[in-house]
């Protein structure tokens, strides 16, 4: 009854009721951001030539967009002022002749009609960028050394016209329908073959950071009840599980709508594999946060190290980047146990270990601080 009265005067709090209007509006925000006409940049393209391979790039630049997108121009100075003015990430512009510059690039290794890449600022997107160019242009590249090779090596470098159309039609209809890569996780259980956009591939991580704000602003309203004399009329024999039940009753309802969250947001996988995650995710974060509430004691001082733990939770744990680095350090943060316990069953041992200790850490200092 009393953790009902509890729930109940949460939902008059104008803070908690903040937090939680905070996954509902992320989760429809970032739908409505992967549903629309957007990549991870957007690159101009001017191709002047004629020639089959220009045709043949602007071809699959147009059919094939990935999660760039590319603006063909068809005048050069548009394209450099868009370039400086920030409506394109990069410009690429092709030489008049592409057939001749493939040509070279196949027979000699090296061209000195070159495609331009006009950038403001290099960055890890540009750096993709060059990779993407290079992927498009290869199979021009391969094609025409393969069309040097044959002539080479089986007419003794002077095919006639007819070999020569041989050797083409040979290789253009030696077609490849199959993808030779096949991503997948080393649990293959709960995998889907719907494609998530790349906006949404964050969200889980996001929502756990939000779950561990959470669980450090229930120490705070904790420590604001212990002020106004709340557990002066709430004796417990073991005080530890009713602070511990105190906690389950704030982060229900968010443990719920970040479950939700995940379901609408595409990257739910399957329901006992989320559940089990969340429940040993809960219950370290509750612990870690009871933690800090013993040894802080202050709200001032919880509101002092939330933001930098935060901030260290989403560069240590694979929010946004996995970084390799730091494996020790990334061991001591719950939020990168959960991000890889979905798929690896080594990591749901690790974050129920790392729990089972940070209870034993929080009953032990309760204990210790109660008999001072």
């Amino acid at each position: 009854m009393r953790y009902l009265l509890l729930l109940k005067r949460l939902l008059k709090k104008k803070s908690y009721i903040a937090m939680l209007l905070v996954v509902p509006l992320m989760v429809l925000l970032m739908n409505a951001m992967s549903s629309a006409d957007a990549g991870l940049m957007t690159i101009g393209v001017y191709i002047p030539g004629t020639d089959e391979s220009s045709q043949y790039l602007m071809e699959t630049l147009e059919s094939d967009q990935g999660n760039l997108r590319f603006v063909i121009y068809d005048d050069e100075g548009l394209l450099r002022k868009d370039v400086e003015r920030q409506q394109l990430s990069e410009g690429w512009i092709c030489p008049k002749d592409l057939d001749s510059a493939i040509s070279d690039m196949a027979s000699k290794g090296q061209t000195k009609n070159k495609i331009q890449i006009l950038i403001r600022e290099t960055g890890l997107t540009h750096m993709l960028g060059r990779e993407v160019l290079c992927s498009r242009i290869y199979p021009i590249i391969a094609r025409q050394m393969a069309i040097n090779y044959v002539s080479e090596n089986v007419y003794g470098g002077n095919p006639s016209e007819e070999q020569l159309q041989h050797i083409l039609e040979t290789y253009d209809n030696y077609g490849i329908n199959g993808n030779l890569f096949e991503m997948g996780y080393i649990d293959e259980a709960g995998t889907s073959e719907e494609e998530v956009s790349y906006l949404m591939m964050p969200l889980r991580g996001i929502l756990a950071l939000w779950l561990l704000l959470l669980a450090i602003a229930a120490s705070m309203y904790y420590l604001e009840d212990e002020a106004n004399g709340l557990f002066v009329w709430w004796k417990a024999r073991a005080d530890v599980l009713r602070d511990f039940l105190y906690y389950i009753v704030i982060m229900t309802i968010p443990t719920v709508m970040v479950l939700l969250g995940l379901k609408i947001g595409g990257v739910f996988t399957t329901f006992g594999r989320e559940i089990i995650a969340i429940i040993l995710y809960d219950i370290t974060v509750i612990a870690l946060a009871s933690i800090f509430r013993e040894v802080i004691s202050s709200i001032k001082g919880l509101g002092i190290i939330t933001p930098i733990f935060i901030m260290a939770s989403a560069i240590l744990s694979p929010v946004f980047i996995d970084l390799k680095e730091g494996r020790a350090l990334q061991k001591f943060c719950p939020t990168f146990h959960y991000l890889y316990c979905i798929h690896d069953e080594y990591y749901v041992q690790s974050l129920l270990s790392f729990g089972v200790i940070l209870i034993i850490i929080w009953y032990s200092i309760h204990t210790i601080k109660k008999h001072l």
